[in-house]
C-alpha cells in the first residue's frame, strides 16, 4: 500500500483513503498513560489502529478487532449485482483485511455464518475467531401493552443507516420488487423506510405510501416499531448480524427476511419469522401478515420467545468468557 502512502487501501470502507493521525494519537496517548486488560476495535475500520500500533501494547492486554462484516466478501456481493468494483481493488482490500485480522489476538465475529467466511478466506484465523452475538436490551424493547388484536395500521417498517449502503439497497429492494404487488392487494399498506441520512435515490421515492424519513434516538425506534405491523429486512448485500430485527421482533412485531438477514439468528421458517429468497414470495409473506391479525400475532408470539435468547445478558456473558480466555493465552 506504499504507492497510496497509507496504511490502508484508498477505498477501504468509506472510499475516502484517510487514516486519522489524532485517533492514532489518542491511542497511543491513552495506551502510554493506562493500563488495560483488553483494547477492542469496534468495526473492522477502528482495527487499522491496532494493526499499525501493534508495538504500544504490552504483553498482558489483550487486541481484539470486532467484526461485523467481512468487508472482502461484502465488496464481493456488490460487485456481484453490478457496481463498478475490480478484482484488483477486492483484492487489494483483502490483503488488508486479513493483514490486519492476523495482527490482533482475538477476531470477534457476530454469526456462525460471518465466522465460517473469515475462516473460508483464511484458515489460519480459526484459532482467533470467538462468536459473540449482538444482544438486544429486553426491558427496554418490549411488546406494546396497549395494542389490541383488532389495530391494523397496515404499516410495513424497514429501519437503517442509511449512510450504510446495504440498507439503502434493501429499501430499494422492497419498494422496486415488492411494492406494486402488496398494494395491489392491500390498498392502504404504507412503506416507512426509516434511518439517519436518507439518501436522495430513495427521497425520490416517497409518495402518499411510501414515507422515507431520517431516524430518532431510541424511544423515537421503538414508537417506530410499536406503530408498525410488519419489520421487513429484504437484505441482499453487507454480512454480520441485523440487530434491527432482533429489537424488532422484541416489540412483538413479525418479520419477513432474506435468508442473508437471518445470519446469527438460526429462525424456524414460518414459526418464528417468514424467511423469502425471492421478492414474489417475500410479497406474499408480507400480504398475508397484513391482512391476518391472528397469524402476526401467532408469528410475533413466537418471535418473542426466540429473542429471549439473544438477551444482552447473554452476550456479555461469552464476551467476559472471550476475555478470560485470552488473558490465561497472554500469561
Amino acid at each position: 500500500f506504499k504507492k497510496f502512502n497509507m496504511k490502508r487501501p484508498k477505498f477501504f470502507l468509506s472510499g475516502d483513503g484517510g487514516y486519522n493521525k489524532e485517533i492514532e494519537e489518542a491511542l497511543r496517548k491513552s495506551v502510554k498513560e493506562n493500563h488495560f486488560d483488553a483494547v477492542i476495535a469496534e468495526y473492522s475500520m477502528a482495527g487499522q489502529y491496532l494493526e499499525a500500533n501493534q508495538d504500544i501494547f504490552p504483553p498482558d492486554t489483550l487486541t481484539v478487532i470486532s467484526v461485523h462484516e467481512c468487508y472482502t466478501k461484502a465488496f464481493e456481493l456488490r460487485a456481484a449485482k453490478g457496481e463498478d468494483i475490480s478484482n484488483a481493488q477486492i483484492k487489494e482490500l483483502h490483503d488488508y483485511e486479513f493483514t490486519m485480522y492476523n495482527a490482533v489476538d482475538r477476531i470477534l465475529s457476530l454469526t456462525r455464518e460471518d465466522s465460517e467466511i473469515l475462516i473460508n478466506y483464511e484458515p489460519g484465523l480459526r484459532k482467533k475467531v470467538r462468536i459473540v452475538p449482538h444482544g438486544v436490551d429486553t426491558e427496554f424493547y418490549y411488546p406494546p401493552v396497549d395494542k389490541s388484536l383488532d389495530e391494523n395500521s397496515k404499516r410495513m417498517l424497514y429501519l437503517g443507516n442509511f449512510e450504510h449502503y446495504p440498507n439503502v439497497d434493501a429499501a430499494r429492494n422492497f419498494i422496486d420488487h415488492c411494492w406494486n404487488h402488496i398494494l395491489q392487494e392491500v390498498p392502504d399498506a404504507k412503506f416507512y423506510a426509516i434511518g439517519f441520512h436518507p439518501p436522495h435515490e430513495l427521497l425520490d421515492l416517497r409518495s402518499d405510501n411510501i414515507i422515507v424519513m431520517e431516524g430518532g434516538d431510541n424511544e423515537n425506534v421503538r414508537q417506530l416499531y410499536w406503530k408498525s405491523d410488519v419489520f421487513v429486512a429484504p437484505i441482499e448485500l453487507g454480512t454480520g448480524f441485523r440487530g434491527k430485527i432482533l429489537e424488532s421482533m422484541a416489540c412483538g412485531l413479525p418479520v419477513v427476511a432474506t435468508p442473508l438477514a437471518t445470519f446469527g439468528i438460526d429462525p424456524s421458517h414460518g414459526n418464528d419469522m417468514f424467511v423469502a429468497d425471492d421478492y414474489d414470495t417475500f410479497a406474499r409473506y408480507v400480504i398475508r401478515l397484513l391482512k391476518d391479525a391472528e397469524l402476526r400475532k401467532t408469528i410475533a408470539d413466537n418471535g418473542l420467545k426466540l429473542v429471549k435468547k439473544f438477551d444482552h445478558i447473554y452476550a456479555s456473558e461469552k464476551l467476559a468468557q472471550v476475555f478470560s480466555e485470552g488473558k490465561q493465552d497472554r500469561l
